[in-house]
């Protein structure tokens, strides 16, 4: 389901949304006070501003609708609208080129407006896999060190819902923390200039969207260029050659701070916070050690444990680029005891429904992993479930569906896939979807599998093949609706619990 775009109070006379869009007011006073912005006219608000959004097909948000469709029904609910100047519309209004970008351009003033006189600083995050995970870990972490924190809800990383999550900016808010996404080239410019980021955290860069986005080349210049909107330090992954290349230009170019997070490489320096080690225990959590260098820590270089619910390799990656963005913020070594509270607040925070979430239908182990996918979290997810299958000596079953939106690469990404799933090793692979099927044609395959062309028709054959004490890992693009595998397993292994 969908993430609901929040709803908002923001406070504008007409002449300040003129002063911030450039545009044009036709037949209104400028000193005429809105409050609440929206794009919806069935819940826009009674003297609030309607936004008439269109995105032509192929741009960064896909809408059914035409915005400007609606704006009688707004103005019926006494809302004033924000209209692009080449539509033939009457009556009073605001006009502007580019309904998206004014949108864009209110957020990045109101932000600016309502944190003058008092430091509020934000991290943006991105890169191609875990930036959800990252930004909810992030978010606990800043929030043990500063307070109440303005976090992107759920996954509203795009020009639509980054803006309509700073509108919702209180007085009570002691850091931002928001997510950044993309499909097509030059959202992340667009999010970087809205946001504004004190820090810039890219987590990877990796074949993702490439529909729209194009080769890893062109991915890693898309996701890089979040370093450029940082105002004071940048974060990359330490192993990820693309995007050091990156921070390395804006390192020498631009003079601003640059951190790293990972495992480090031989005979290069270490990261500033070091995955040290790795232990899965018997109950499921996860032991994962770091080390924090005497950048980020008083005295150290410091140990730091946290031990979490959250699964895999990429669970370490995620809490250390959390443990680097939050002290990067903070703007000074963190004493022992703040990184004890920064410890403690990344071990509190569950597993995000749908990604690598363990959940039990009876005996069942089910890796919930449905949300969203792409090659590298698929590579990371089969890692992972491998990982707790061994752990607790348990039969793997693999079900995986369709990586959507990867355009000329899908097929040999999916044939990549199913190459690491041969390596996982799992006693059954369920195979959902038309590229799956179409990369096990090409490929061929030893593993005893289940084909089919839906989610839907999979599941009772799934639930057949089953049997008490397995692990089962999910994993698919969310058009491909993979949560429906789990229905029919309650009725079969009991409820969950």
């Amino acid at each position: 389901m969908a993430t609901p775009i929040p709803s908002n109070q923001a406070v504008f006379s007409l002449g300040e949304l003129v002063a911030a869009t450039g545009g044009r007011l036709v037949d209104a006073d400028p000193a005429t006070t809105i409050a609440g912005i929206s794009a919806d006219s069935r819940t826009v608000p009674a003297g609030g501003l309607f936004v008439a959004l269109w995105v032509a097909p192929g741009g960064p948000i896909a809408f059914a609708r035409d915005g400007h469709d609606f704006v009688a029904a707004a103005r019926q609910r006494g809302a004033f609208p924000l209209v692009e100047r080449s539509r033939d519309l009457a009556g009073p209004r605001l006009e502007v080129d580019d309904t998206l970008v004014a949108l864009g351009e209110i957020a990045r003033h109101f932000v600016a407006r309502e944190t003058r006189g008092r430091p509020v600083p934000a991290l943006a995050v991105g890169g191609a896999v875990g930036k959800t995970t990252t930004k909810t870990l992030a978010a606990a972490a800043a929030e043990a060190l500063f307070g109440p924190v303005l976090v992107t809800a759920g996954s509203l990383n795009n020009l639509l819902g980054v803006p309509m999550t700073l509108f919702t900016l209180g007085p009570s808010h002691r850091v931002l923390v928001i997510e950044c996404g993309t499909s097509t080239t030059g959202e992340i410019p667009r999010l970087g200039r809205i946001v504004q980021p004190d820090v810039a955290l890219v987590l990877n860069a990796d074949i993702e969207h490439s529909a729209g986005l194009g080769d890893l080349t062109a991915i890693a210049d898309e996701e890089g260029s979040l370093f450029a909107a940082a105002r004071r330090a940048a974060i990359t992954w330490h192993e990820d050659l693309e995007l050091m290349s990156r921070l390395a230009q804006q390192r020498s170019g631009r003079g601003i701070e640059t951190f790293t997070f990972g495992h480090g490489t031989a005979g290069a320096p270490p990261p500033d916070v070091r995955i040290a080690g790795r232990e899965v225990r018997d109950d499921g959590t996860t032991a994962i050690a770091l080390e924090v260098s005497a950048r980020l820590a008083a005295g150290g270089p410091r140990p730091l444990v946290i031990s979490t619910p959250l699964l895999g390799a990429a669970a370490a990656n995620n809490l250390a680029a959390a443990v680097a963005a939050t002290a990067v913020l903070r703007g000074e070594p963190l004493s022992v005891d703040e990184l004890g509270a920064v410890a403690a607040a990344l071990g509190a925070v569950p597993a995000v429904p749908g990604r690598l979430t363990p959940r039990r239908s009876g005996r069942i182990l089910v890796i919930d992993d449905s949300y969203n996918a792409n090659p590298r979290s698929m590579r990371a997810a089969l890692a992972a479930a491998r990982e707790v299958a061994d752990r607790r000596g348990a039969r793997l079953i693999v079900a995986l569906g369709d990586m959507l939106e990867l355009g000329e690469l899908s097929r040999a990404m999916h044939g990549a896939v199913l190459e690491e799933a041969e390596r996982a090793a799992p006693a059954l692979l369920a195979l959902v979807g038309s590229e799956m099927l179409a990369a096990v044609r090409a490929r061929g395959l030893a593993l005893p599998r289940l084909v089919a062309a839906s989610s839907e028709t999979m599941a009772p054959a799934l639930a057949m093949a089953l049997a008490p004490g397995d692990v089962l890992l999910i994993k698919g693009s969310r058009g491909m609706r993979m949560e429906r595998l789990l229905e029919p397993l309650a009725a079969r292994f009991g409820a969950e619990g």
